[in-house]
């Protein structure tokens, strides 16, 4: 493997690190907001723990694609790589 490769690789995963907690906030408020609004009552501290739980598969699968293409595009258009 070059060193193009390995510094992708680990620069994907450290932005999808950096990404992952403000992300996990931003998708959980719009769900739990979505949930307050269709329920019309505030939820209870289960239910929002569940939507957490829920909130993390959703913001890994955004956070790690959005950081590869990012990178992708990155260091195709600095180092022409593709």
């Amino acid at each position: 493997m070059d060193a193009y490769k390995v510094w992708y690789w680990i620069s994907s995963i450290f932005l999808a690190i950096l990404l992952f907690r403000p992300t996990k906030k931003f998708i959980f408020v719009q769900r739990v907001r979505k949930a307050e609004g269709k329920l019309k009552r505030e939820l209870t501290e289960e239910e929002r723990n569940d939507l957490e739980k829920r909130t993390i598969p959703l913001t890994a699968f955004i956070v790690i694609t959005f950081s590869l293409l990012f990178n992708n595009v990155i260091m195709g258009k600095y180092y022409g790589l593709r």
